[in-house]
């Protein structure tokens, strides 16, 4: 059976009437991308005017779904048929897999964050199509794990840093750059080999940190993002918290999922894409105040993070404020 729009939006309903008034004043914006066949993605937002709870059905599906929670705080009581309740905290950060579920429950929405939730729907068929001869027994395990448990029925973990910088380049790339549609099947395909990876990797083997190691590396990165204009070099960053460059490599790696320059890299992107929205500064003040002299190098890597140029970003970000005034 194939997937499409329609379906998705009728996944979920709300069952109680005021439930569902309250929240229709939540200012919920959805978006639904079909990128290929068999393949929808939708992006959600909403900030309920207060907290909201309300009972809700999930329909069965006949599909995979990703769920990466980017921000927001919601309590979930489910009930996988007959059985006991189950209570899950999601909050930004948080992804979770089902693949035709079905289950009632009851949701405790927090005002004080905004709720932005990424989601990715793909057939078992579709998945295996697009990994080629060979590799259906993947499929089927990713499918196992993606089944609801009696314990865990929505198989939450955290998100690590690479599957959020993907997600984040899908979110603000340039919809109107006539390379989109290849751009955004590029990192759907890229999303989906990183969720692959993950589900499907034999498990890792036990750190090797010990606590005073973490904490000192946990310094380590503070000291980065305080830093970022003008960074410590491996070196200097090991003698300052007391860890040799080794370890300070090795444990970026394993316990922030990427290189020391990498977090940095990272860190600075994201910086600067709050400077765009908070402060509304020029793209050559962006750069100059996240640590970079050349503007152009500065826009190729927030091009490759964010999937848009620094000033088509500022660009759209003015013409919605000008819209927004006008609308007001």
């Amino acid at each position: 059976m194939s997937i499409n729009v329609q379906l998705i939006k009728g996944l979920n309903k709300i069952t109680n009437r005021e439930a569902l008034e309250e929240y229709a004043e939540s200012s919920l914006v959805q978006d639904f991308v079909q990128p290929m066949n068999n393949v929808i993605i939708r992006t959600e937002h909403s900030l309920p005017p207060e907290s909201v709870e309300f009972h809700f059905r999930k329909k069965r599906l006949p599909c995979l779904e990703f769920t990466f929670t980017l921000s927001g705080d919601t309590v979930l009581s489910i009930r996988n048929g007959p059985g006991d309740w189950c209570n899950n905290h999601i909050s930004g950060g948080i992804r979770s897999l089902g693949y035709n579920s079905e289950f009632s429950g009851i949701a405790m929405v927090n005002s004080y964050a905004p709720i932005n939730v990424f989601h990715l729907y793909i057939t078992p068929q579709k998945l295996s199509q697009l990994m080629g001869p060979g590799n259906s027994h993947l499929v089927r395990t990713i499918v196992e794990k993606a089944s609801p448990g009696d314990n865990d029925p929505l198989n939450i973990t955290d998100i690590d840093p690479i599957t959020k910088s993907i997600i984040h380049q899908i979110i603000t790339r340039d919809s109107s750059s006539p390379a989109d549609s290849l751009f955004l099947k590029g990192k759907i395909l890229e999303l989906l080999a990183r969720e692959v990876e993950l589900l499907c990797s034999p498990p890792q083997k036990q750190t090797i940190l010990q606590p005073d190691d973490v904490a000192k590396l946990q310094g380590a990165r503070k000291l980065m993002m305080e830093r970022m204009t003008t960074p410590p070099s491996i070196s200097e960053l090991a003698r300052e918290v007391g860890l040799n460059g080794k370890k300070i490599k090795q444990g970026f790696k394993e316990l922030f999922g990427t290189t020391v320059y990498g977090f940095l890299r990272d860190y600075r992107m994201e910086q600067a894409k709050l400077l765009f929205d908070r402060d509304h500064k020029n793209v050559t003040d962006v750069a100059c105040a996240v640590g970079y002299s050349n503007v152009s190098h500065f826009g190729a890597i927030f091009r490759h993070h964010h999937g848009v140029r620094p000033g088509v970003y500022l660009k759209t970000l003015k013409e919605h404020r000008m819209a927004h005034q006008l609308s007001g």
